[in-house]
């Protein structure tokens, strides 16, 4: 049985889950969503009875346990890897102590951490949110960061998500490289069509699906009550275009006024 990820979206393509032994890649640009998405799937994860394993390197540990609590998750299914490495000994003195943290958020210090995890570890979670400072302090890293992803997914029968954010062109860069390693790929992003008529709009798709029957096309999305909820579009756009014309205002062919 695969993994459910609590994402609407994606569990009515892959209505029996994630394979355990996948890769999955959450990628686009800042503040689309991948973070959220990352979490989703670790909270259902725990919730479902799977360990989980997280790698919090954007943000404090206690702020991921209190995110995946309030999503439900039950802590004690959650291990916290304290990746938040503060710049200097005397901001380090202002953070309490963490059971397991990253020498350095890098990516050596990642592949041994998930080598320390990987005789214990079964049919669970590992999200790692982001790859964006491992791969930046780590240049040329990316293939042998995700053959440890492989790796360990297999071993264990486990599913590995890690996040990206795309729009920084030094991680694009070498993320490319090693992007046929991952079995899935979610790619994140604000609709540009609908972002030129002034409307804020994310959107997500499929982009791979290893083995997976799937749709690629762009399903479009918000965040509703702590879950994703699809949009219509065209409706959407119909009551826009109805409200305005109500209000003297056509829109053009072009999404300008």
């Amino acid at each position: 049985m695969g993994f459910k990820t609590g994402i609407d979206p994606i569990d009515e393509q892959i209505p029996d889950g994630l394979p355990p032994g996948y890769v999955v890649l959450i990628e686009g640009f800042l503040g689309v969503g991948k973070t959220f998405f990352a979490s989703a799937i670790a909270a259902t994860a725990a919730r479902s009875g799977a360990p989980v394993l997280f790698f919090a390197i954007d943000a404090l540990g206690d702020e991921v346990l209190e995110d995946l609590r309030s999503r439900g998750a039950p802590v004690d299914r959650v291990v916290v890897v304290d990746g938040f490495v503060p710049p200097n000994e005397r901001l380090a003195k202002l953070k309490p102590a963490a059971r397991h943290r990253l020498e350095a958020p890098d990516a050596y210090a990642l592949i041994n951490k998930l080598t320390e995890f990987a005789p214990e570890f079964r049919s669970g979670v590992v999200v790692v949110d982001s790859l964006n400072e491992v791969l930046l302090r780590s240049p040329g890293s990316a293939l042998d960061v995700f053959r440890a992803f492989k790796i360990f997914a297999k071993y264990t029968e486990s599913l590995v998500v890690a996040t990206a954010h795309t729009d920084v062109e030094e991680v694009y860069g070498v993320l490319t490289a090693a992007l046929h390693l991952a079995d899935v790929i979610v790619q994140l992003e604000v609709d540009p069509n609908l972002e030129e008529m002034g409307l804020y709009v994310r959107r997500m798709r499929i982009a791979r699906a290893k083995r997976l029957r799937v749709s690629h096309d762009w399903v479009h999305f918000e965040v509703m009550d702590g879950r994703v909820a699809e949009i219509d579009v065209k409706t959407m756009l119909k009551m826009l275009s109805r409200q305005l014309r109500e209000m003297g205002i056509e829109i053009r062919q072009t999404g300008r006024k």
